[in-house]
């Protein structure tokens, strides 16, 4: 509480003296599976809201605990430890306010639960408390740290609704993690407002942690929260690097391997495209690719998958500061353009797959120029990618696409990344002009199961590339 002592007078003191006489709220609220639970809410400690709403139905969608362990960091009423109490997960958290803790322990006492609450505050937590645990959840807090002279909250309220780091909370419990933890635990998931959600996805994909949206909600002003999973990207698989070779595509595809293995040549000599296209590359430039799928499960689409790589590859450009989103076109099905003073291309996906046995594998390899090159290469404008390296953005890439991919494995997930994906083709199909083979101009409205691109006034969703023609395009 030290933190909070500056900017208060005596008399915010002295009130705060008389808060414990006041009776607390009696609350009922409403989990996310329509269980009815009596809170007793202490004034200054944060009741039950929409947000707690929204992370109790994102808690839910895990199914039950079955003995599984979960940390709550800020525990406020005691709403979310109680629903994840009766579904069978190990409770235990924290909180900086005395009576947020008191509010807890007597919220789970009261129903029959058992459950470590402690007080304090994230940066007092023993790390090896939440990199123990299977889960760890937060609604972070969203007020800016008081100031003196500004109005305040009284001291309690204001320490468990501030954020005491002007880079918000979740960077700070990030760096915690990312210290203590080395194998796959924890998944961790927070509420954050949308301006700080894209911060931390940019830290997390430079630390190599997979960051997903797995949750939304808008307000009628306008504002924004969003559910963030943070998780190690495929914790295990290797990543090698070898100075030369003719595809890593190829070289993935031959052996015993395991998803998340990837493979980076410094120099690779037998670049492939699409069909029977090459992909020539320098010294320098990011050549590598990835195990995404291995067994007899369901196989993923390769459009889904194609249009999975390419947002990734557009998260990483930004998330490392090399280019802004606007200047990043995704165009259908494959490529990825720069489009500054004129679109020219800097890379493109590979996608391939090779049945051993009743197994199936799936290798998703990239071509990123990362050099200087020719302007044009086989009557194609290239670009090149400026202030990273091969090594920075192949450890980002390991992390994002986890994350993309991973979306595609739930059908809320798949909708999300179906809609942006849509979104990006849209632009690349305005900005260089698409059209079918008749002249007629094409505008992507979606894509079916099978990846698939679905136009506006077409029946039949496209699949073949050769069924369109780019105008502003070689």
């Amino acid at each position: 509480m030290e933190r909070m002592n500056a900017p208060f007078a005596p008399a915010d003191a002295e009130a705060e003296r008389f808060r414990p006489e006041r009776p607390p709220q009696d609350t009922c609220w409403i989990d996310a599976k329509n269980r009815p639970w009596e809170l007793a809410v202490p004034h200054t400690v944060y009741p039950p809201r929409e947000d707690t709403d929204l992370l109790a139905q994102w808690l839910a969608t895990l199914g039950p605990g079955a003995g599984r362990s979960v940390f709550e960091i800020g525990v406020g009423s005691g709403a979310i430890m109680l629903q994840a109490a009766a579904d069978g997960w190990s409770v235990s958290g924290c909180d900086v306010h005395p009576y947020a803790v008191a509010a807890t322990r007597h919220a789970l006492a009261s129903h029959g639960y058992a459950g470590r609450i402690l007080e304090a505050d994230v940066s007092e937590l023993d790390a090896s408390l939440l990199a123990k645990a299977d889960l760890v959840l937060w609604n972070t807090p969203y007020l800016p740290s008081v100031k003196t002279g500004h109005d305040h909250l009284g001291p309690l309220e204001e320490a468990g609704l501030s954020d005491p780091l002007p880079e918000g909370s979740g960077h700070a419990l990030l760096a915690r993690l990312d210290a203590a933890s080395r194998g796959e635990r924890p998944l961790v998931a927070l509420v954050l407002q949308e301006r700080a959600a894209a911060d931390l996805r940019s830290d997390a994909t430079k630390r190599g942690w997979a960051c997903s949206k797995v949750g939304r909600l808008e307000f009628d002003d306008g504002e924004c929260l969003n559910v963030l999973t943070l998780a190690r990207a495929w914790p295990g698989a290797t990543s090698t690097v070898v100075a030369s070779t003719g595809s890593t595509n190829a070289d993935l595809m031959m052996g015993e391997r395991n998803v998340g293995e990837s493979l980076r040549a410094e120099q690779q000599t037998s670049g492939r495209g699409r069909r029977t296209a090459s992909w020539t590359s320098n010294h320098g430039d990011l050549t590598a690719s990835w195990v995404i799928h291995e067994g007899s499960s369901s196989v993923p689409s390769h459009g889904l998958i194609q249009a999975a790589c390419a947002l990734a590859t557009r998260d990483v450009l930004t998330d490392l500061g090399c280019v802004d989103t606007e200047h990043v076109l995704l165009k259908w099905p494959n490529d990825i353009l720069l489009n500054k003073s004129a679109p020219a291309k800097v890379g493109g996906w590979l996608i391939e797959s090779v049945q051993h046995g009743r197994n199936t594998r799936i290798v998703a390899g990239l071509g990123l120029n990362l050099t200087e090159g020719p302007p044009v290469v086989d009557g194609t404008p290239r670009a090149h990618v400026e202030g990273t390296s091969a090594d920075a953005l192949h450890a980002a890439l390991h992390a994002r696409l986890r994350s993309r991919l991973g979306d595609l494995s739930s059908t809320p997930g798949r909708r999300r990344l179906v809609e942006e994906a849509v979104l990006a083709y849209r632009a690349s199909a305005h900005r260089l002009g698409m059209s079918d083979l008749d002249g007629a101009d094409l505008v992507p409205t979606d894509m079916d199961e099978h990846g698939g691109l679905c136009v506006e006034g077409e029946q039949e969703p496209i699949h073949d590339l050769d069924a369109v023609r780019w105008h502003a395009w070689p």
